[in-house]
């Protein structure tokens, strides 16, 4: 057995001499092959031997064959990966979880119709985020002309207005939202006691506020504080029409002195509300104790124009009464009062100053995007309490005074001119909305809802930012709401029941309006 291994070895080493039989040449050959060194096969790392590359790739001429998955299985696999996903990030530690983005805020699930619960549940701000994208890719050079004139014919734009003439000239469909007017194209109401329509749209809804209430629809009404935010947790929002009858059973037994009385403490309430005055005797003997990020707010200012600033301040110095002004009653009585504007696609985006007027602050609330279409209005209450909107907080020649341009599904963003780091339906926003909530709750302090920018080193006389009547303040990126909320003179009634020396209102319930036109005016 050992002989036969052996020369098994011996004839592999080609030690074995020939048989007598074999070819001298084929001897040669094979003892070549058997004493040549075998060198090793490198391969570089990562990568396969080239013989099972060869093996791998397909011959030529193979046929793919696909078989079908069954779709609950994949819709089951697609749920195990997304528990499995979730269980892990439960399973991380607390030192990683602290790194990651802040916990986000409990979204408000409104009341309505299974439309409403259905359009609740949707992305809204990341398809406005993507459809804002999609507005801002270029459209073909020869495609543009058509493309805008089929625009302009389904949503009825008035072409012959706009400052470029050439439609070669807007790259994409946010160029051309965003156009300007010729001009002239929107000329200024003469009455300088007269309140301009912020932009080109139709009037929804206007009237006074009674007892801190803006009527959105019939029988549907949201608070001002809600609206503009406040101090303190912004209350549930519900529809109310009127009061049930013990309220009016309980009212109706009150003396009429009472009423009378109770009436105006309430409206001195408001005022002092919507204004920022603390109303409690400790805070007006020594200040408001609470300290927090909303009582020192980043100023965002930046340099208003000359003329704006002198043209408010002769404005607002006709506001200036004497002393003995104040004893009388008659001249002291004004009350808050409300317009909605709602901007269709075809309208002109802009919107501008309808007065002259002091912007001292701002708030952003980074809330949803729901549709501002007139059905969802009648259907989804308090919604412009729910979108995301800028809050512009000031005073104009009579007092009180609120600009208030609300987002909408597909609005890539809301404008404001004179501030510098204002983002809307963004991402960062979204997350320092989240971080402030979760800071708020770590503190055991109620969260606000915004956050609050002043304008106060623009113009250290009239401490805010001058806007002039008619001056362009931003716009928007497609067609949303512009809401006001002013104070102004109540004026007297007389027996026959005509106000006058008072505020006025010149339109109708859904009158379509242009900018620049009176919506109401003062009579002095």
């Amino acid at each position: 057995m050992a002989l036969f291994q052996l020369g098994s070895a011996s004839a592999r080493a080609g030690l074995v001499r020939p048989a007598s039989g074999t070819c001298s040449k084929c001897v040669s050959r094979q003892t070549y092959f058997a004493t040549r060194r075998v060198h090793p096969v490198r391969h570089v790392q990562g990568q396969r031997p080239f013989s099972q590359q060869q093996q791998k790739r397909p011959k030529p001429g193979t046929k793919i064959e696909w078989y079908p998955i069954p779709v609950a299985l994949g819709v089951g696999f697609l749920g195990l990966m997304q528990g499995y996903k979730v269980y892990t990030r439960e399973e991380k530690p607390e030192d990683e979880t602290l790194e990651s983005k802040p916990k986000k805020r409990a979204r408000i699930r409104p009341e309505g119709p299974w439309q409403v619960q259905v359009m609740s549940t949707l992305p809204l701000k990341a398809l406005s985020r993507l459809w804002g994208r999609f507005n801002e890719l270029d459209i073909p050079y020869y495609l543009r002309v058509p493309g805008f004139r089929l625009y302009s014919f389904i949503f009825g734009v008035n072409l012959d207005e706009i400052e470029e003439t050439d439609l070669h000239n807007f790259p994409n469909l946010a160029a051309f939202f965003y156009r300007t007017l010729k001009p002239g194209a929107r000329p200024l109401d003469p009455n300088p006691n007269a309140l301009l329509s912020p932009s080109d749209g139709r009037l929804l809804q206007f009237g006074r506020i009674e007892g801190g209430d803006i009527e959105q629809v019939k029988g549907m009404t949201y608070t001002i504080d809600a609206l503009l935010g406040q101090t303190s947790p912004t209350p549930s929002i519900s529809s109310r029409s009127s009061l049930d009858e013990d309220g009016k059973k309980q009212a109706s037994s009150k003396q009429p002195e009472l009423e009378h009385d109770e009436a105006l403490i309430k409206k001195d309430e408001e005022f002092a509300r919507v204004n920022g005055i603390s109303y409690t005797l400790p805070d007006l003997l020594s200040g408001s104790k609470k300290k927090s990020k909303l009582d020192h707010p980043k100023d965002e200012s930046v340099a208003p124009s000359q003329v704006s600033v002198s043209e408010v301040r002769a404005d607002l110095a006709l506001a200036e009464k004497p002393w003995y002004s104040l004893l009388s009653e008659s001249e002291n009585r004004s009350s808050l009062y409300y317009a909605v504007i709602y901007l269709a696609p075809g309208d002109y985006h802009r919107f501008h100053s309808p007065t002259n007027w002091v912007v001292e602050s701002r708030r952003h609330f980074a809330g949803e995007l729901f549709s501002v279409s007139p059905y969802l209005q009648r259907t989804l209450p308090g919604l412009f309490t729910l979108n995301e909107r800028v809050v512009l907080l000031g005073r104009w020649r009579w007092g009180f005074f609120s600009y208030v341009p609300v987002g909408a599904t597909n609005v890539g963003s809301i404008k404001i001119n004179f501030d510098r780091e204002l983002r809307t339906n963004s991402l960062t926003t979204d997350t320092e909305a989240d971080r402030a909530a979760e800071e708020a709750a770590e503190r055991g302090e109620p969260y606000m809802g915004y956050a609050e920018a002043t304008y106060e080193n623009s113009s250290p006389v009239l401490q805010g930012h001058a806007l002039r009547r008619g001056e362009e303040m931003g716009g928007f990126q497609l067609g949303s709401t512009v809401v006001l909320v002013f104070e102004a003179p109540s004026g007297e009634v007389d027996e026959s029941g005509k106000v006058y020396k008072g505020w006025k209102w010149s339109v109708e319930k859904g009158q379509r309006v242009k900018m620049g036109q009176a919506l109401g005016h003062v009579d002095v």
